[in-house]
């Protein structure tokens, strides 16, 4: 039996089309569907899906998180959650357990960028601990914007 509330995966190939769509409608600059069926085949795709039975569209995908593990630092490379399930905390909840998942495989660090302009993005990554560590001119387009590169560094355990 399933969870009652959304509840956390890791995504599917039956899933591509709807995370092609998302992708689309979160992004000026969408990854492709060849990006993301990459993404899945190496496991570094997590989904945050609603109940079963529920009225959510897209297979009941409420969010997803895209990820990589590069020589001992975790790349967060999307984050998104569906537009009217924003402001509900589904982002914070599904960072926290990318990150925890990073950190489990290895990670020391975490690194984004996001768009200088995302202040709700912003917000929840100063609240986890992201530090900005520089600032990429013009790393966006459509419309063109500064990028801010964000690091966490992830506690180490005692030898």
């Amino acid at each position: 039996m399933k969870a009652a509330g959304p509840f956390l995966e890791e995504g599917e190939e039956a899933d591509l089309e709807a995370l092609v769509e998302m992708e689309r409608e979160s992004f000026s600059h969408p990854w492709t569907r060849r990006n993301l069926q990459h993404a899945l085949d190496r496991g570094h795709l997590v989904i945050l899906r609603g109940p079963t039975g529920s009225q959510a569209a897209r297979r009941g995908i409420f969010g997803y998180c895209v990820f990589e593990l590069v020589a001992g630092e975790m790349h967060v490379h999307n984050l998104a959650i569906e537009s009217g399930r924003r402001g509900q905390g589904l982002g914070r909840r599904l960072l926290e357990t990318v990150l925890w998942l990073g950190s489990r495989r290895g990670a020391r660090s975490a690194l984004l960028e996001v768009r200088e302009s995302n202040w709700p993005a912003l917000q929840l990554y100063y609240s986890l601990g992201f530090q900005s560590v520089r600032r990429r001119r013009n790393y966006y387009s459509h419309p063109t914007e500064d990028a801010l590169e964000l690091i966490l560094e992830f506690p180490q355990a005692a030898c």
